[in-house]
């Protein structure tokens, strides 16, 4: 038993690494854990709005009505400002901007 119990610890332990965010990168984090609400217009959309990298941070741990925080073993510190960064970067997704004729 005891065994066994090692054996699946031994095996889950890089699983668990993963999960507490150690190895994502920003653009997988926002694959996996922004995008379903805030490219789909159940949240504000944050692509091409250029935040402030730590209000992302503190939005992000904290959370807000309607938003879950996401807690360090899901995401770590540096996962955030590492995703703050990388959303000031980004342009507004193609199916979100305005075409061409019809900006304001």
């Amino acid at each position: 038993m005891r065994v066994a119990a090692l054996a699946l610890l031994a095996f889950a332990a890089p699983a668990l690494a993963q999960s507490a965010g150690q190895w994502r990168a920003p653009d997988h984090v926002w694959a996996s854990s922004c995008t379903y609400c805030h490219d789909t217009g159940s949240a504000p959309r944050l692509r091409g709005t250029h935040p402030d990298a730590n209000l992302v941070a503190i939005v992000a741990r904290n959370g807000l009505p309607g938003m879950p925080a996401f807690h360090p073993s899901e995401i770590s510190d540096q996962e955030l400002a590492a995703l703050g960064a990388w959303l000031q970067r980004q342009p507004a997704p193609a199916a979100l901007k305005p075409p061409a004729g019809k900006r304001k």
